[in-house]
């Protein structure tokens, strides 16, 4: 592929360069938390809705494990707070509570530009990005997560060669909030320890497979903005193994799931966001911009599997 939507791939790598560029500042970062996005940054930020409507669902990896070019960051779980950096930026309390893993610290008024700079819980030093979920209810008791694993690859049917690196600053959330029933597709999913088979409603595990969320986000951007208005209209999924002209860039398909240290019967669970159909998931990236390159380039663009060697126990993922 040379060119994308009739905009070169020297363009597009200008344009990719100057949002890293934008994200990473030191003005933003030496003014104050709360520092106001200058005009060119707030551009790239707020995007118009989509028009027509966009596939909600992905196209989902099922099988065996390393069969395609990946990179995996292992994360701890770090706080939970009723705040939200995407959906309720500057607002402290004023979201439901969630589950925050990767860049530590992160509040409602963190910023990629500060995030970067500051430490991680993920075993990839480079993975400086904020990932979060509504926190998980058991009899009404918030349930502490074990760890998050995000998965990046290519999306099935699109070229390594095609993806990527996410632009500094970018913010995507997939799955739906406000939902009260069965959600379209597979952007999330309940399962069971390695399982890849998803459900709607919760499983009952068995204590060798703990309970696991399951969330896949969007793997095409417009090129232009960093977020949007509906926090989802800037990014779209691939389809049948292309991204729609709207939404030309190739990203990575970013996969994470969710352990809880939750199994057997007499569990009563509810997510913060009301009840477990409307589970969802952010991801606000600020990943150290050469060493996220070196991974996407390495691993994803080469086709290589990475980061299993050391990790023999991540192979049975996807497994069924």
């Amino acid at each position: 592929m040379t060119a994308f939507g009739g905009v070169s791939r020297a363009a597009l790598a200008a344009l990719v360069l100057v949002t890293l560029l934008a994200g990473c500042s030191s003005d933003a970062a030496q003014t104050s938390d709360k520092a106001e996005p200058d005009e060119e940054v707030e551009l790239l930020a707020m995007g118009p809705a989509a028009d027509p409507p966009l596939p909600v669902a992905p196209a989902r990896y099922t099988g065996p494990q390393g069969q395609v070019g990946q990179f995996v960051a292992h994360c701890d779980y770090t706080h939970s707070a009723t705040d939200d950096p995407i959906v309720h930026a500057d607002k402290p309390g004023r979201s439901h509570r969630h589950d925050f893993y990767g860049a530590v610290g992160v509040d409602a008024f963190s910023r990629p530009e500060v995030m970067v700079e500051g430490e991680t819980s993920c075993d990839k030093i480079a993975d400086k990005a904020a990932y979060w979920q509504p926190t998980l209810y058991d009899h009404g008791e918030p349930v502490v997560p074990k760890q998050l694993n995000a998965y990046y690859r290519a999306a099935p049917g699109i070229d390594p060669a095609d993806v990527v690196p996410f632009p500094f600053g970018i913010a995507v959330i997939t799955g739906d909030m406000m939902s009260t029933v069965p959600q379209e597709g597979e952007a999330t999913g309940w399962t069971c320890g390695t399982s890849d088979k998803l459900t709607d409603d919760m499983p009952e595990c068995p204590a060798s497979a703990h309970l696991n969320l399951m969330l896949t986000f969007q793997d095409c951007w417009d090129g232009k903005h960093l977020d949007s208005v509906d926090h989802k209209s800037h990014v779209a999924y691939s389809s049948d193994g292309a991204c729609p002209d709207s939404h030309p860039v190739n990203l990575p398909q970013l996969t994470v799931t969710v352990e809880f240290p939750i199994y057997g019967p007499g569990h009563d669970l509810t997510l913060a966001s009301g009840n477990i159909y409307s589970a969802h998931g952010d991801f606000y990236n600020a990943w150290v911009p050469e060493g996220l390159a070196r991974e996407v380039n390495a691993c994803i663009g080469r086709d290589v599997v990475c980061d299993l060697v050391s990790n023999r126990r991540e192979e049975p993922l996807f497994s069924g």
